[in-house]
C-alpha cells in the first residue's frame, strides 16, 4: 500500500484520501493546494513488518507531549516522500488497543526528524523511499481526525480508490493492446502481416476479451461504491483482475513487437516493469484472492 499514491499511482497524481476525514481547515491548507498546483504528497503506511496487515504491522510509534506528538520509526515503499510538501503517516499510539490504538499524522517537508531516502527498484518513476522518524515532533494539530482511529479514516476510503488504481491498469493495457494492433498490421514476416498469423490473432482476441471483462469489473464496482454501499470484494476483483491483465495484455504486445517490445525506444518496456508492481501495489493478489474467498465462504 505504499508502493504509490492512491489514485492513479504510477501514471499520476492525487492526495491522501485521508486528509478529508480531517478538518475544514486541514482541507484547505493541504489538499486544495496540492490539488491546485499538482504537488507530490506520499502516503507512508507500510513497514519492514508488512503492508497488507496495518492493524497488526505497524511499529512505528507516536507518544504525545505536551500538545505535540513525537514519532519514531521507519516506513518503506513510499512513493515520493523526498520531493512532497507533505504527506500522511500513520503510527501506534497506543499499543494495548490494536487497530483502536493507531492514528494518522500530517507531516511537512522540513520538519526535524523526518528524512526520507530513494532506493531503487525495478520502477523508473515514483522512485519509493524509505522513511525515518527519529524522535520527529509533530504539532497536535496535524492529527487527523481522533486519535486511535486513524485505520477506520483510512480502509474504507482505500476500497474506494481501489478503483481508479484498477482504472489505470485497464487504461495502459488498452494503451499496448492498441500498438500491438498497429504493429501487427504493419509488419510482415516471410512477406505477410502478422496481422494475418492465427497465432497473432488468438493473442491479440485474447487480450481484447480481457479487456473487455476488466472494463466491466471495474464499472460495476465503481457503481456500487457511488451508491454508497459496500463494495470491498468487489474492489479486490477489480484490483485482482485488472492487475493480472495488464501483465498478460503488456506481455502478449511486447510478444508480437519482437524486439522492438524490449527495446528502450518504445514504451512497452517500462509498462512491463511497472505493470509487475501493480500485483504488489494496493495488496498483493494473495490478498485479494483471501478477501474474494473469506466472503463466498462466510
Amino acid at each position: 500500500m505504499g508502493l504509490y499514491n492512491p489514485g492513479c499511482g504510477v501514471f499520476g497524481r492525487s492526495v491522501p484520501p485521508v486528509i478529508y476525514g480531517g478538518t475544514k481547515a486541514q482541507i484547505e491548507k493541504y489538499a486544495v493546494p496540492a490539488l491546485r498546483e499538482g504537488q507530490h504528497t506520499f502516503f507512508a503506511i507500510t513497514e519492514a513488518s508488512g503492508g497488507s496487515d496495518p492493524a497488526g504491522a505497524i511499529r512505528c510509534r507516536g507518544e504525545k507531549r505536551g500538545a505535540d506528538w513525537v514519532l519514531n520509526g521507519t516506513k518503506l515503499f513510499i512513493s515520493h516522500a523526498d520531493e512532497s510538501e507533505w504527506g500522511v503517516v500513520f503510527v501506534r499510539t497506543d499499543a494495548s488497543k490494536g487497530r483502536a490504538g493507531i492514528s494518522c499524522f500530517i507531516l511537512e517537508r522540513g520538519m526535524p526528524g523526518f528524512t526520507a531516502r530513494r532506493f531503487k527498484t525495478i520502477r523508473t518513476v515514483a522512485e519509493p523511499c524509505e522513511v525515518i522518524l527519529d524522535n520527529c515532533k509533530v504539532p497536535g494539530e496535524n492529527l487527523i481526525g481522533e486519535e486511535g482511529r486513524g485505520l477506520d479514516l483510512c480502509l474504507d476510503l482505500l476500497v474506494r480508490l481501489r478503483f481508479p488504481y484498477s482504472s489505470c491498469n485497464l487504461g495502459v493495457a488498452v494503451a499496448a493492446h492498441r500498438m500491438a494492433i498497429a504493429h501487427a498490421k504493419q509488419r510482415q514476416t516471410f512477406g505477410t502481416p502478422l496481422s494475418q498469423r492465427q497465432a497473432i490473432q488468438w493473442m491479440l482476441a485474447n487480450a481484447e476479451v480481457e479487456l473487455r471483462a476488466t472494463r466491466w469489473l471495474v464499472w460495476e464496482g465503481a457503481w456500487k461504491a457511488d451508491r454508497r454501499e459496500d463494495a470491498r470484494v468487489e474492489a479486490s476483483i477489480a484490483k485482482l483482475y485488472s492487475s493480472e491483465v495488464l501483465g498478460r495484455v503488456i506481455d502478449a504486445a511486447v510478444q508480437i513487437h519482437g524486439g522492438y517490445g524490449v527495446s528502450k525506444e518504445f514504451p512497452l518496456e517500462r509498462w512491463y516493469r511497472e505493470a509487475r508492481v501493480r500485483r504488489i501495489g494496493e495488496g498483493p493478489s494473495e490478498v485479494h484472492r483471501m478477501v474474494i474467498a473469506r466472503s463466498l465462504l462466510r
